[in-house]
């Protein structure tokens, strides 16, 4: 099935392929020569129906099409807690696949069936999320550097003093707790800068919105660290504070990076820090490497940098997306470590569904 993309899909969105400004330091990831198509992936994703998660695991089977080395890409997605996740794992385990990419809702607690997989001789690269299975390999936006460079910009927006609505994510979940490292070590530097209400969202948009709805006062706060539930704040602001906007961190959603640009005049700083989704078909080539036998680091981290409509004007006009959903995650391309057009990233189709993987 298809990737879900307004009728009215912009052209520009297949001319403008943008690497938001990422450092990518991926050790021995290097794109696979042509050969029999024979690995077969599986993915094991903890959270259906999210636009992010929803795009990360299109970017697996886009990747996986265009490699010429995959059979099969089986995706066991759905909503559940650790124990059913485990039982995805082990599922994927008795279906014979060569790799299992996951994103896990746990740092822990699906280590059990992590063991059983590499017992079986299974690759198993974790990717969004870390975790703390031995013999795993990470494919991850830098999370802690994430937390850290939102915070840095937050820390200057408001001048280094003031109050902060502190919202994050799930919590245990690996990126969660990397990005609270990441956040803290800089708030920490900074007398004057308090967290005085600490919340999570769950990643939820629409609890994201209550929350700030309930939170926000004229006066309470002077700055937003959220982890990427971010245009329902800066909707909130626009009643709850009567259009006097305060700073607001956020991720490259396509909402906040518009909001971001057409709000700059009206006083609006909003600090995007990018998480791309599209980190799946990064992980699809570390699992071919490793199936191949190549070495590659354990940890192959894309490192992020703060964006602000005040010093990257062009590069946040170049990422909105007028035609894309509010929460479509609109870095389309990481140079050198994706070779899908975006064509076939919403194609969303795994070797086994269309042997034309290159139209």
């Amino acid at each position: 099935m298809a990737m879900k993309l307004s009728n009215k899909r912009s052209t520009a969105l297949f001319a403008a392929v943008s690497v938001v400004g990422l450092i990518v330091t991926m050790a021995g990831v290097v794109t696979p020569a042509n050969a029999a198509a024979t690995y077969k992936i599986g993915v094991s994703n903890n959270w259906a129906g999210n636009a992010w998660r929803e795009e990360m695991v299109c970017a697996i089977k886009a990747e996986a099409s265009l490699s010429g080395k995959v059979a099969k890409v089986t995706v066991l997605s759905r909503n559940t807690d650790s124990a059913g996740q485990s039982a995805d794992v082990r599922s994927l385990i008795t279906q014979g696949v060569n790799a299992i990419i996951i994103n896990s809702g746990d740092t822990s607690a699906n280590n059990p069936a992590i063991a059983e997989a590499i017992a079986a001789g299974i690759k198993v690269i974790a990717v969004d999320n870390s975790i703390s299975a031995p013999n795993t390999t990470l494919v991850s936006n830098d999370q802690v550097a994430y937390g850290a460079a939102g915070a840095e910009a937050l820390a200057k927006a408001m001048k280094y003093k003031g109050n902060i609505l502190y919202m994050r994510g799930i919590s245990g979940a690996g990126a969660d707790t990397d990005r609270d490292t990441g956040f803290k070590s800089v708030i920490k530097k900074y007398p004057n800068l308090k967290v005085t209400k600490e919340v999570f969202t769950g990643w939820d948009w629409t609890k994201g919105g209550q929350l700030a709805n309930q939170l926000l006062a004229p006066g309470k706060f002077q700055g937003v660290w959220t982890s990427g539930i971010d245009y329902p704040v800066v909707q909130a602001m626009q009643t709850r504070l009567k259009g006097k906007y305060i700073p607001v961190v956020g991720a490259d959603n396509n909402k906040f990076v518009g909001m971001t640009a057409s709000l700059a005049s009206k006083g609006f700083v909003g600090i995007i820090v990018p998480n791309p989704a599209i980190v799946g078909g990064a992980a699809l080539k570390v699992a071919i490497d490793l199936l191949d036998g190549k070495t590659v680091g354990a940890k192959n981290l894309l490192h992020p940098v703060a964006l602000t409509y005040a010093h990257d004007k062009a590069l946040i006009d170049s990422l909105y997306f007028a035609a894309q959903d509010a929460n479509f995650s609109s870095t389309v391309a990481l140079k050198g470590f994706t070779t899908f057009t975006p064509a076939q990233l919403f194609r969303c189709r795994a070797p086994q569904d269309d042997p034309e993987t290159t139209s």
